[in-house]
């Protein structure tokens, strides 16, 4: 939150313009799939209207479903979609009035017949099931963040955050978050679309 509001903006729709479409075979945006999407079925989590508008801000169109909301290590991450697009944003904790400007996020669109398969041995490979579009970018506080979209989770990983992280879900009834390592893994959606990844001995 520390960048001028016209690069929270350019960070946001670069990293998920240029990323995104750099997650299809033949390196094109991917386009939505027919018929309903598992994750914008999904019932909303319950937020604050603070975090909800802060979402909304411009330059965002649209309105946002929160799926989950952490607290990690004193920044809020909340996972949400919108328009056809698995997103996460950060806020810091503890926000009292809205933000005047959506905050620093990535965004990575629903997946298509040709995202990634399953076999992929990466993340978000090795916790999403099934096919998926993956985004990255280096977002503060945290050194790099990686998210996963499939048809039925998303998830993102917190990169070099340390093993004396905190984490603590804040709403989501499905979010689920684990460590693996100096990163944090947080993810929601459908249980059977998520495997935990093994923590390195």
């Amino acid at each position: 939150m520390r960048q001028s509001s016209r690069l929270l903006g350019t960070v946001s729709l670069v990293a998920t313009a240029v990323l995104a479409a750099a997650c299809t075979d033949d390196g094109t945006a991917p386009q939505q799939e027919s018929g309903s999407w598992f994750l914008d079925a999904t019932a909303a989590a319950p937020a604050d209207a603070v975090i909800q508008h802060s979402i909304d801000a411009p330059p965002a169109k649209g309105t946002a479903k929160i799926l989950g909301i952490a607290d990690v290590s004193g920044t809020s991450v909340v996972l949400s979609v919108r328009n056809g697009t698995c997103q996460v944003a950060l806020l810091p904790d503890g926000l009292t009035e809205p933000t005047a400007t959506a905050p620093d996020s990535v965004g990575s669109p629903r997946p298509t017949a040709s995202s990634f398969a399953d076999t992929h041995v990466d993340f978000p490979g090795n916790v999403l099931a099934g096919t998926y579009t993956q985004a990255s970018a280096q977002l503060s506080p945290f050194k790099f963040m990686t998210l996963g979209c499939g048809e039925k989770a998303m998830t993102v990983k917190m990169e070099g955050i340390g093993s004396s992280a905190q984490v603590h879900k804040k709403t989501g009834d499905s979010l689920r978050s684990w460590k693996n390592g100096p990163d944090v893994v947080l993810a929601v959606g459908t249980p059977e679309a998520i495997r935990q990844a093994p923590t390195p001995g």
